[in-house]
């Protein structure tokens, strides 16, 4: 019983008990730099802020990356002369390539910054990072000059290279030494040699252009004479040397070799073996152009085999200081000889239709015609005649007949087409046969003689 007013008591106490609210927190308040945008003397600063989700999203990093590009951002980069920008900025594509290059040597420095202070509320996490102005500059000092050092050491070995004729491995290295400083790209880079102060820009552009410009191309023709549709009976021999006076044989050079006019077949190696001389033949000419050009140069895709990354590099070497030479092939156009009967309902036509036809088309082509059946490339036989047809309505319907045969110099037969009942439909049989005639000499112009050309052309 004692138990039980106890426990009667003590709910009592409980419910006249004076009620309590509960605790809530208030958000920290936004601090200044929130709000505006702090500037401190001898300070780069960098702001991030992301919102806040529940994807899983890790708001925290991205904050921190946001605030690091922020400072970044703010440092000025400018591009000072002497530098390899600077003189390169007339191309406006490699201009852009580079001021990507001086964003990252802003990067590539940075090292000390500090986590100033950071702050959230439920939408939104913020963090803020200084960096040293001061700091920086040591830093960003600190690894130009070894990157400096490491750009003349790989210009010292490509200059040695170059002198001892290895044409691929000195451009290597000159390439190797644009890559050690692509982040600095911006600055004027000196360095001492020789006792004298000398700025790399300069020195590794003079260079990789005075290589250039040093390096022999020669063929053992200027120029050749053939036929459409056939090969071109002398091998081209070309030898690539350096210096262009007495120079040494260039070995495992690449060579682009191409069409600027007219178009070909090339076979053969565009790389020089260990004497420096590449052989190619041209296999077949498919243009019908009377003068057509085969230029030689060096392949600057095939200078990067190796490594594509450097691409870029490319650009730096002046096109006007590459070696080139010119083959000039005279092309002759094959000369036909047109012959044949075409005949109408046995007796001959006073035109020839179908000849003519043949030949104002072949003439567009650049073939040109004989006379005479000697001392041509082809003999063209066009034999035509028409016979009746039947007779409904009033309507008089005649059919042609025709036989085409393409023989060359030899006597071969190169080609031969066979037209049967060719109808054309009149109000008598004669101008049946005109109408007839017509269509065939249209058929002539689209089906068959563009499949002669292709033998002609040995397309």
């Amino acid at each position: 019983m004692k138990q039980f007013s106890f426990i009667l008591m003590w709910l009592t106490m409980v419910a006249c008990a004076p009620k309590t609210k509960p605790v809530v927190l208030q958000p920290e308040p936004r601090p200044s730099w929130v709000v505006q945008r702090p500037i401190e003397v001898g300070y780069y600063a960098g702001i991030g802020v992301v919102r806040k989700n529940n994807d899983g999203f890790d708001h925290l990093e991205q904050a921190k990356k946001n605030a690091f590009n922020d400072l970044v951002s703010q440092i000025q980069v400018t591009v000072q002369a002497n530098s390899i920008q600077s003189q390169l900025e007339r191309n406006s594509e490699f201009s852009d390539e580079f001021r990507s290059f001086t964003r990252l040597s802003s990067n590539v420095a940075i090292e000390d910054y500090e986590l100033v202070d950071s702050w959230q509320n439920d939408a939104e996490y913020w963090v803020y990072f200084r960096l040293s102005a001061a700091s920086y500059r040591v830093q960003k000092e600190r690894r130009m000059r070894a990157a400096i050092d490491q750009s003349v050491d790989a210009m010292s070995r490509a200059r040695n290279a170059e002198q001892a004729g290895n044409l691929m491995e000195a451009y290597d290295f000159y390439f190797r030494a644009l890559e050690a400083v692509k982040a600095y790209v911006g600055e004027p880079l000196s360095y001492e040699t020789g006792g004298s102060q000398h700025f790399l820009g300069n020195d590794l552009l003079s260079a990789i252009n005075q290589l250039s410009r040093n390096i022999a191309i020669r063929v053992n023709v200027s120029n050749v004479k053939t036929r459409v549709g056939t090969s071109v009976a002398e091998e081209l021999l070309i030898s690539v040397a350096h210096p262009r006076v007495n120079g040494k044989p260039a070995a495992n050079f690449p060579l682009k070799i191409a069409f600027t006019q007219g178009a070909g077949t090339i076979i053969g190696n565009t790389v020089t073996d260990e004497n420096g001389v590449c052989r190619i033949r041209i296999a077949n000419i498919t243009a019908r152009d009377a003068l057509q050009e085969l230029l030689i140069e060096p392949d600057l895709e095939g200078l990067l085999a190796n490594d594509r990354s450097r691409q870029l590099w490319l650009k730096v070497i002046d096109p006007q200081s590459l070696p080139r030479e010119k083959v000039i092939i005279e092309v002759s156009r094959p000369v036909v000889h047109v012959l044949g009967t075409e005949q109408q309902f046995g007796s001959k036509r006073q035109v020839d239709v179908l000849q003519g036809a043949a030949k104002q088309r072949l003439s567009k082509e650049g073939i040109r015609f004989s006379e005479r059946s000697e001392a041509v490339d082809y003999r063209l036989l066009i034999e035509a005649n028409t016979r009746q047809g039947s007779v409904a309505n009033g309507m008089y319907t005649a059919l042609l007949d025709v036989k085409i045969v393409l023989i060359d110099a030899q006597g071969n037969e190169k080609y031969a087409q066979t037209l049967s009942g060719i109808r054309g439909v009149q109000l008598d049989y004669p101008r049946a046969a005109e109408a007839a005639y017509r269509r065939a000499a249209e058929d002539l112009e689209l089906t068959v003689i563009p499949k002669m050309l292709n033998v002609i052309y040995n397309l």
